[in-house]
């Protein structure tokens, strides 16, 4: 099977082929116009060829021929079933362009101008109610479609084609796949399920650019899948963080190569935070030393209250990718957080510690210095007045103890020998 990247060729005849002719000149014309439109859009239906005269545009339908526009020496007219829905793009100059507004479902058939009795130009208009298929960025996504094929259908036969907003996204023909700019390893299909009647196709990492409208065909002349139409949202993510004083925030950027982070407190004044374009960012003063890209991820270190609010990464058309609501509270009680704050307090337990042990220690040396010097005074006191009369401990008395009455009066112990040394002098006696 070859795989190529260029635009399918198909073998289509009649009426087809001059649809793609409009569609080409009408991109030649600066003004890209789809060929199908959800219904209640507006629809835009061109013919780039001018008129001088009277101009008429009509329907034509599987049921009926209707009346759109006449225009007769400037002054419009509407049918009947298109009352101020319908003008010409601009009278002035000429142009019969069409413009419808808002579309209905029984609008869809051919339209056809006419100047005068000049055939001008023919365009088929296709109304669709699509399922709506909603996935988030850089998510993947199934978008449905089923038709009535043959079981028994050989691979080299299957004929598939998909389509968004009138480009190709991925085609099947003659056992060869063609993708469009920017789905070649991102879209598929499964072939052995085409038998099934399955034409389902498979997105990977869907982008903002995705979203738009898809349509499924089989077979070369473009008959229909079902759903005939499928509206891609794609939708921001939503991200809630409760974080604590001091902790990192990290927003993942999705694999995006540029994107820009914005930040709107809650005074709702939006602030850009960085650019960052792979692993290289433009910040703000305020987060220029806090930010670091890693693993297409963007880190913010060191949450403040301030902090607290929204944070939302935007691709480089604006769309946004994902939005983050930031709460911070409290202090983190990280391990080193807590530390750094013991070790002040440690120091000074230790210093308070060092103090009373020293007060301590110098009280009870105070106290027992008292101690001791009130006994060394008693002493000497004591034995100053050992074995000594009283007249001489006291030179105020004179005469006997008896001619003082009321004094008191120390008796002094005599000195009894020890025991251990009598007993030895009696015996060596």
């Amino acid at each position: 099977m070859i795989l190529s990247d260029h635009p399918p060729t198909w073998n289509l005849s009649g009426v087809h082929s001059y649809r793609l002719l409009l569609l080409f000149a009408s991109c030649l014309g600066g003004m890209s116009v789809p060929d199908a439109v959800k219904v209640r859009d507006t629809a835009i239906i061109p013919c780039y060829k001018t008129c001088d005269g009277d101009i008429l545009w009509a329907l034509t339908t599987k049921y009926e021929k209707l009346d759109v526009l006449r225009c007769v020496q400037g002054t419009c007219t509407e049918g009947f079933s298109f009352k101020n829905r319908v003008h010409l793009s601009n009278e002035k100059s000429g142009n019969p362009s069409l413009i419808m507004s808002p579309v209905l479902y029984n609008d869809e058939g051919w339209y056809e101008a006419r100047c005068g009795l000049e055939f001008l130009c023919k365009f088929h208009l296709e109304v669709f109610v699509p399922t709506t298929v909603n996935v988030s960025v850089r998510g993947n996504v199934t978008l449905p479609c089923f038709a009535r094929t043959e079981k028994n259908i050989a691979d080299d036969a299957v004929s598939i084609l998909w389509k968004k907003d009138d480009q190709t996204v991925l085609q099947v023909q003659e056992g060869l796949i063609n993708y469009g700019s920017g789905f070649r390893g991102r879209a598929s299909v499964a072939l052995h399920h085409y038998k099934d009647g399955d034409l389902s196709l498979n997105m990977l990492r869907v982008t903002t650019a995705d979203k738009g409208l898809y349509r499924c065909y089989h077979n070369t002349d473009e008959e229909h899948g079902y759903p005939a139409a499928v509206t891609l949202s794609v939708t921001a993510h939503q991200n809630l963080y409760v974080k604590r004083f001091g902790d990192n925030l990290t927003l993942d950027l999705f694999g995006s190569d540029s994107v820009t982070v914005t930040f709107t407190s809650s005074d709702a004044k939006e602030i850009q935070v960085c650019s960052v374009t792979g692993n290289n960012t433009t910040c703000s003063f305020d987060y220029d030393n806090r930010v670091s890209v890693m693993n297409y991820s963007l880190v913010l270190r060191g949450l403040t209250f301030s902090d607290g609010g929204t944070f939302t990464v935007k691709d480089t058309m604006g769309e946004v990718i994902s939005i983050n609501t930031v709460t911070v509270e409290g202090v983190a009680w990280n391990p080193l957080f807590v530390s750094l704050l013991a070790l002040p307090v440690l120091l000074l337990l230790f210093i308070g510690l060092f103090l009373w042990r020293k007060y301590h220690r110098t009280s009870q040396v105070t106290e027992n210095h008292s101690y001791y010097n009130a006994r060394e005074s008693t002493v000497v006191i004591e034995s100053a007045y050992i074995g000594v009369p009283q007249q001489e401990t006291n030179p105020n008395i004179s005469g006997d103890v008896e001619d003082y009455p009321g004094l008191a009066v120390e008796e002094t112990m005599p000195v009894i020998p020890s025991t251990e040394k009598q007993d030895s002098i009696d015996e060596n006696m």
